[in-house]
């Protein structure tokens, strides 16, 4: 099923598409305002399909482009040496409402390796918006070794053009230094997702250079 969209400047989704894990390039075949094929070339560190669910998520959380599954294909080269990349993928994004405030749970993983960090907040939209970054930086810290952490700060959303971008600002503590970090991700049409989009987004970033926790069993 091909999708209709409002540009066919395909530079931002083709960026966007070749950070993803194991992707290596993409091509999107539009007509017009349609989009009819999305062809992607990809190394054996993940299974199609787990790169399609990707490709459809960060598509959608960041361009609203919901893509149909069936006009992505993906072309695998046998045989380039996998790269372990540490990158954290949003897996699960739970929201519990009660009279006296939000419970939220974000269940992050890099490879076959989960965790989940919870938080708790009041009533309001600001407050919902702030668990889900401290949720989620709470999920990132499980997978870190001791003595490095990352540290909600502030969260606002900012006009960007015809659209709106969620801003996170982090702090890395490490070795007894501290360093700030910033993640953004224009606002999709689920909001809740785009906040923990934009805290990875800050995350990944450095995510390669920092101590790993022993991961061997360590599903949480």
């Amino acid at each position: 099923m091909a999708q209709t969209v409002l540009s066919s400047d395909t530079t931002p989704w083709k960026a966007l598409t070749e950070k993803l894990p194991g992707v290596l390039s993409v091509e999107f075949v539009t007509e017009g305002p349609v989009v009819r094929e999305v062809h992607v070339l990809s190394d054996q560190s993940r299974s199609p399909k787990q790169i399609v669910r990707d490709i459809q998520s960060a598509l959608l959380a960041r361009f609203q482009l919901d893509l149909d599954h069936r006009i992505i294909s993906v072309a695998q080269i046998p045989g380039l040496p996998t790269v372990v990349q540490r990158r954290l993928i949003c897996d699960k994004l739970e929201l519990s409402t009660g009279r006296s405030g939000v419970d939220v749970a974000v269940s992050l993983r890099i490879g076959d390796v989960y965790h989940k960090g919870v938080a708790r907040s009041d009533l309001s939209s600001a407050g919902r918006s702030r668990a889900i970054a401290q949720a989620t930086t709470d999920a990132i810290n499980q997978f870190l070794a001791a003595g490095c952490r990352f540290c909600f700060e502030e969260l606002k959303q900012v006009p960007i053009g015809s659209q709106v971008a969620v801003m996170v600002g982090l702090r890395l503590e490490q070795a007894g230094k501290a360093e700030s970090l910033l993640g953004a991700c224009y606002l999709g049409e689920d909001p809740n997702f785009s906040v923990a989009l934009a805290t990875l987004d800050g995350v990944n970033r450095r995510i390669l250079t920092l101590p790993f926790a022993r991961e061997e069993g360590g599903n949480s």
